[in-house]
């Protein structure tokens, strides 16, 4: 079967192509992906954000900073992001507030890790 070059080219294309078609796909992230962006945006567009940086580089670290600590406290916890707080659309649970509280704090002073 493999004495001839071409027949050894088309099944390493064969294979090249299922190898592609089987593995191309990006594992599905429960939204995750989604929330994150909805949670920056908020954030960035908040006046939170406005009053307490000065550039849009400095809001864009310290959401994502706080976005960090609403990830790793959520993981424990299972609580989604609270998006509300910044987009002033509906409330936020007592304890989202209490770890965006803590989170604000540490990440306005410069300490970036949770």
């Amino acid at each position: 079967m493999f004495r001839n070059p071409r027949s050894l080219l088309f099944v390493f294309v064969f294979a090249s192509l299922a190898a592609l078609l089987l593995f191309s796909g990006d594992p599905p992230d429960g939204g995750r992906t989604d929330a994150n962006r909805e949670f920056l945006a908020a954030c960035e567009a908040s006046p939170f954000a406005a009053r307490n940086t000065g550039s849009t580089e400095a809001a864009v670290r310290v959401c994502s900073c706080i976005l960090s600590w609403h990830r790793k406290e959520g993981e424990a916890t299972g609580r989604p992001l609270p998006a509300a707080l910044y987009g002033g659309e509906g409330e936020a649970g007592a304890a989202a507030a209490a770890v965006d509280e803590r989170a604000r704090a540490s990440c306005l002073s410069g300490r970036v890790t949770p």
